[in-house]
């Protein structure tokens, strides 16, 4: 693809959504590809890209969750801070940020980080399950309608057409920088 059309090669993108409560690997693993194609730098949570190994999988959530069930609250503390600081550190890092939600799963990591990359400015596209008519209310406070999307395959359909020049960038959330900075 001609890099002068590929508007987000060399971006990063970090991928919000349900870890605890509700596996998330199957939605950004679908994702992944189609965005590493456009030259984007994906900050998965599942597999984070730090020097340090901070792993957050299903294997940590379930130790995590034993931790709590033996009572043993100081070293969660310690685990989750410590996974807390490296998620926000990867949102701060990011161009924009993909969001899954399904209200039906509580996702504080998820609303915090949404809440950070609103203060940040950062461009947010948000997929909601089962569509953006059950889009929480105050997160419909947080952001214009123009943010949410039913599927991840509609972020996926506007990310492309915005990569292609198709669909003109038309949100000051967005600043970035030349290709040869990023």
């Amino acid at each position: 693809m001609d890099k002068m059309n590929n508007v987000l090669y060399k971006t990063k993108t970090y991928l919000a959504g349900p870890m605890q409560y509700k596996n998330g690997e199957g939605w950004r693993n679908k994702l992944t590809p189609i965005l590493e194609k456009m030259g984007v730098t994906v900050f998965n949570p599942y597999n984070k890209p730090f020097l340090k190994d901070i792993r957050e999988n299903d294997e940590v959530i379930k130790n995590i969750n034993n931790l709590v069930e033996a009572e043993q609250y100081d070293e969660v503390h310690k685990i989750m801070k410590e996974i807390r600081a490296y998620d926000l550190n990867l949102v701060d890092r990011s161009d924009f940020l993909i969001f899954y939600i399904d209200p039906t799963v509580p996702t504080y990591g998820t609303t915090e980080e949404l809440s950070v990359a609103v203060k940040l400015k950062r461009p947010i596209f948000i997929a909601v399950e089962p569509g953006r008519k059950k889009c929480p209310l105050w997160i419909r406070g947080m952001l214009p309608d123009k943010y949410i999307y039913n599927t991840i395959d509609e972020i996926s359909e506007m990310l492309i057409k915005i990569n292609n020049g198709e669909k003109e960038i038309d949100s000051d959330r967005w600043r970035l920088l030349k290709p040869e900075f990023r």
